[in-house]
This record gives structure tokens, C-alpha cells and sequence, in this order.
């Protein structure tokens, strides 16, 4: 179903300022609010219509410096302005050719003067619905083309990045029947699989949830559990990985306390987080989870110390399509995590957010709301 705005933008270009006022006076009588924005020329008209962008744009055919059919003609060369309906008036160029010509430079449509005030409520409506529809095609095809992009970007590392433990894993079965490897070489290596089979399981993990959320939105079962029941089993699950790069997880300051969520995608997004920074730390890096409560929410914080994320790339972090680098170690990733995490925590009532300063470290955070008493 198309929704109109609820105050659209008109732009209404007419040399005689009594026409301008006549069609004000018609629309204001609309069950519809407008804000209007007057012209007095083809010139002017295509320079705001440029800027403002408006829902519609009602011109008259004969102006000076540019008339209405050489200002239409420039609008639907623009990018910008190329799917604005737009309604020519005319009291002189009447013809069957005249309509023709107007329609053929871009025209949606055209009224002949003088207007007639059913006539042009009615057209105005109808373009109106034409500039929704347009609306919703452009942004359903930038969400198309954006998913597109994400889509490519998983393909590649489900056809490259996650063969990589399994060629490992080939190697090292490999090496191990033909005893080519010494026990410190023997640790070293699993400890390597281990860190990267554990990708592939969260990313696997991951793409199942972000392809159920492209098919619907996601529901969560709320029920109520202390935070800790999620948090620190997920911690010890994720402790083996962070061992082998050396990295250390804090979880000193953890409040003991009931919370009302969906407990899965709680977990899921912790373990996001937690994974995301261990993927970014280095040896001797260190990731601290922790809780603070006020305003009738609880915060969880995911900090570490690692490599940390440019200013440019903070701005998009959490935005569909923004792809993930690879971490310290070459750890794959695809963004559908942190895309993930935004949709969950948005989905149990919270917001989520992230500071970062290159080469000193990250932090993550997200809200839960507290039960009301």
C-alpha cells in the first residue's frame, strides 16, 4: 500500500503572481497540508528543485529566461530530480501537439488555464501517489542493490575464507599419518584450527540468523533470566579462542541481576562482540565484560585493547552492506555479525553503540531495558 507524506512539498513555478496564488488557494482547500515553495521562472524552478527535491512540481509552460518545458526537459536529465512527477499548465499551448510535445519532454502531466479547482485537486492527488510510488521503488532498489553487495561479499567467504580450516585440517591429518610433526608443532597448529573452525561456526551461525531476519522480522520470546546466565557461559565458550591468540577476557564486574529479553539473541549478541574483539586484539591484548545499570536500563560493555576502527569506518559500522575486514590473525569476516547484533538488541527494546581510537582499542556497548517493578 502507498502512504503519502503528511506535508508534501510542492513547487509551483509561474511568472504572474496571481496564477501562484490562485493554484495556493485551490490546494489549500485539499483535505491534504502542503508546504509550498513559489517560482518565478524555469531557471530558478531548477535550481530549488534540485536542492529541495519536492513530491511534485506544478510549472507554467510560458516564462522568461527558461520556460516549462526547457526547465522539464534539464530536471529529468538530473539524477536527482529525474523521478519528480511534474504538471505543465498552459492557457495558450492547447493543441493536441502541444500535449504531446509537453509530455514527450517529461511531463506526467498538464492542465489547460484556467484551472479548474476539481480538476487539479484530483491531478494533484494522483501525482502525489505517482511521487510515493517512485519513492518506494528507489528506496526498495537501494536496499536491493545494498543487499546485493552484502550477498557477494558471502558468497566469496563461503567459497574462499571458510575452505581455509579445512585445508588446515586436511594438512594436519596429513602430516599427523606420517608423524611430520613435533608435539609443539603439533599444539601450535590445533590451536590455529581451533580459532579458525570457530569462525566458521559463528559466521555459519550468523548467516542462518541474517537470512531468516532478509524473510522477517525478528520476534524475540522475552523471558526473564539473570544477565549473568547469558554472559558468563558465553565468556567461557569463547575463552579457548581468545587462549590461543594470548588475548585475556575480564569479567570481574558483571552485576548479579534479572533482566527481561530474549535470552538466544542475547547470547548471540555477546558472543558477536566478544568474537568481534578477539578477532581485532593481539598477543597480550586484553577484552573486559562488564555491566552498568541507571535510567532504567542496564548497559553491557564490550571493551578491548586491539587494533581499534578509523573514524570513517565507525560512521558506517552497524549500516547493511559495510563488510568486515579481516582480523590479526586473518580471521574471515562478512559484517553480517555487528549487523546482527544492531537488529537484536533493536528487537528487545535497547540502542547499541560504539567508540573506538585507532591503535588503542574499541568499545562496544548496547542497552537492555530493567523490568518495571
Amino acid at each position: 500500500m502507498i502512504t503519502l507524506k503528511d506535508k508534501p512539498t510542492l513547487l509551483i513555478a509561474d511568472d504572474q503572481p496571481d496564477n501562484l496564488r490562485a493554484i495556493i488557494e485551490i490546494l489549500q482547500k485539499s483535505s491534504l497540508q502542503f508546504e509550498f515553495i513559489n517560482v518565478p521562472n524555469g531557471k530558478v524552478l531548477v535550481d530549488i528543485a534540485i536542492k529541495k527535491q519536492p513530491d511534485l512540481i506544478i510549472t507554467d509552460w510560458e516564462m522568461p529566461e527558461m520556460n516549462g518545458l526547457e526547465a522539464i526537459s534539464e530536471l529529468k536529465q538530473h539524477p536527482d530530480t529525474q523521478d519528480i512527477p511534474i504538471i505543465i499548465c498552459t492557457g495558450i499551448m492547447i493543441t493536441p501537439n502541444d500535449l504531446k510535445v509537453a509530455l514527450e519532454a517529461g511531463a506526467a502531466d498538464y492542465i489547460k488555464k484556467p484551472i479548474e479547482p476539481i480538476e487539479l485537486l484530483a491531478r494533484v492527488q494522483s501525482m502525489l501517489t505517482l511521487s510515493a510510488s517512485y519513492r518506494k521503488i528507489k528506496e526498495q532498489k537501494e536496499e536491493l542493490e545494498t543487499l546485493n553487495i552484502l550477498k557477494n561479499r558471502i558468497l566469496s567467504v563461503v567459497s574462499h575464507d571458510t575452505r581455509s580450516p579445512l585445508n588446515s585440517l586436511k594438512g594436519t591429518l596429513f602430516l599427523l599419518e606420517n608423524d611430520a610433526l613435533t608435539q609443539e608443532e603439533m599444539k601450535d597448529t590445533v590451536g590455529k584450527i581451533i580459532i579458525q573452525s570457530e569462525q566458521v561456526n559463528n559466521f555459519l551461525d550468523n548467516l542462518l540468523h541474517w537470512a531468516k531476519n532478509q524473510f522477517e522480522q525478528p520476534k524475540p520470546n522475552v523471558s526473564s533470566f539473570n544477565i549473568q546466565e547469558v554472559l558468563l557461559p558465553t565468556i567461557e565458550l569463547l575463552k579457548p579462542i581468545a587462549f590461543a591468540k594470548k588475548i585475556t577476557i575480564l569479567h570481574n564486574n558483571i552485576q548479579d541481576l534479572t533482566i527481561k529479553a530474549d535470552k538466544e539473541m542475547l547470547k548471540t549478541v555477546i558472543r558477536n562482540l566478544i568474537s568481534n574483539a578477539i578477532k581485532f586484539c593481539s598477543t597480550n591484548d586484553s577484552i573486559e565484560i562488564k555491566t552498568l545499570t541507571n535510567n532504567n536500563q542496564v548497559t553491557v560493555f564490550c571493551n578491548d585493547t586491539g587494533i581499534g576502527i578509523s573514524q570513517e569506518n565507525l560512521e558506517k559500522i552497524f549500516e547493511e552492506g559495510q563488510l568486515s575486514t579481516k582480523g590479526t590473525n586473518n580471521e574471515l569476516g562478512t559484517g553480517l555479525g555487528l549487523l546482527l547484533c544492531k537488529s537484536f538488541v533493536e528487537a528487545n527494546g535497547g540502542n547499541i553503540g560504539v567508540t573506538s581510537q585507532e591503535n588503542k582499542g574499541s568499545s562496544f556497548w548496547f542497552t537492555i531495558p530493567l523490568p518495571k517493578n
